[in-house]
């Protein structure tokens, strides 16, 4: 049991509900990049095919393969720490929280948002262990980060069964390749009636509206509410509490440790799936090919917004980058940089200050009316938004 690794990968096609390796073949980007972040220069980048299965018998649905997780993550990307968008989120989910005083809490991946640096934590005396990994080993009064992966190793070498009044996380299960065996080692972490709370993509109404950041190589695996609700309930966790983040951004879960159910009966979502899927690949399919219609009249400078998944998926799907000057990005950290797996580099928005009338390709789901106002309101009111 020690040695299970929540992102050890499964060397063939099966299915997280039922472990059934009968698959359908959806559709596949027979080219895509391996990593949706930046790099510094314009490289030898690697590329693979990505490819949709649905299983026959549950209907869930999984990118495969899968990307050695050494190439997939070898940089940071930043998501999640720009933007007024993401700052809301982090305030209601800590409100959705409810942090008790003297509680003994476990974090696993914070990131550039661990609970470590919110104050609140030290008035109400409540003693925090992370799991981090891209952070420094840390010891202090009432805080301990370990610079590791979390798994089960980790929970016998700490001496840390049945330790926590509550288990959190935000946005790391949908990266997760091997989910019973994470909700069974958070299980074993917590105590009697404790608490597990997460936050993680509303994945429905992000593919029915055909928003990149649902599934790709970092969220290989298709995990929509009745999906989680099940491997929840299988592996003792009783859900208490939901809360919907935006219309197709995030879901709250807050669930109780109890008893496993291992006859709790999953129906088949194959046919609902196969249409969700279909109308996702026809959705990019007919999106492209209207932005490259109106692109070839236009004169104006054209930009494409956003180093990340949602202008990669354009340009996979056919965008003609030809005419396309730059990618506009917030995020300081990619400015200067080129997005990876194209020619294309990243500048700050406030390139658009100076041009006249420029156009922006814009496809960022949730973001888009934060990007939009802070493009007209602070840089430029004549921007054109395809």
């Amino acid at each position: 049991m020690n040695n299970r690794n929540f992102f050890n990968d499964h060397k063939k096609l099966l299915c997280p509900i039922n472990k059934s390796s009968k698959f359908k073949l959806l559709f596949k980007i027979k080219k895509f990049p391996i990593y949706m972040g930046t790099i510094k220069k314009k490289n030898k980048y690697k590329y693979q095919s990505m490819n949709f299965f649905i299983n026959n018998s549950s209907g869930s649905v999984q990118i495969f393969p899968r990307i050695d997780l050494k190439k997939l993550y070898f940089k940071s990307h930043g998501s999640g720490k720009i933007g007024r968008v993401w700052e809301e989120h982090h305030k209601r989910f800590y409100k959705f929280l409810k942090l008790r005083k003297n509680s003994k809490l476990l974090e696993i991946g914070g990131g550039h948002n661990s609970l470590s640096i919110n104050e609140e934590l030290k008035k109400k005396n409540i003693s925090l262990i992370s799991f981090e990994p891209n952070k420094k080993k840390t010891k202090e009064k009432n805080f301990l980060n370990i610079k590791s992966f979390f798994n089960y190793n980790s929970i016998l070498k700490y001496n840390l069964v049945a330790k926590f009044d509550m288990v959190v996380h935000s946005h790391l299960f949908e990266h997760i390749y091997q989910a019973e065996t994470f909700l069974q080692a958070i299980h074993l972490s917590l105590k009697k009636n404790g608490k597990h709370v997460f936050a993680i993509p509303n994945m429905e109404p992000m593919v029915k509206r055909g928003i990149a950041s649902a599934i790709n190589f970092e969220h290989p695996f298709y995990l929509d509410q009745k999906s989680i609700d099940y491997l929840l309930k299988k592996n003792g966790f009783k859900i208490i509490e939901k809360k919907m983040f935006g219309n197709a951004h995030s879901i709250f879960y807050k669930t109780v440790k109890t008893t496993q159910d291992k006859n709790i009966n999953f129906t088949n979502s194959f046919q609902k799936n196969i249409k969700i899927f279909k109308n996702l690949k026809n959705n990019w399919i007919n999106d492209v090919k209207e932005i490259n219609k109106k692109l070839s009249n236009k004169k104006n400078d054209i930009f494409l917004f956003e180093a990340h998944i949602f202008s990669q998926m354009l340009i996979f799907n056919g965008l003609n980058i030809k005419h396309i000057s730059n990618i506009l990005d917030n995020d300081n950290d990619k400015q200067g940089e080129y997005l990876y797996g194209t020619s294309l580099k990243v500048v700050s928005p406030d390139i658009l200050k100076d041009i006249l009338r420029p156009l922006v390709i814009l496809r960022a789901g949730e973001y888009n009316k934060e990007i939009k106002d802070d493009i007209i309101k602070n840089i430029n009111p004549n921007v054109e938004f395809v």
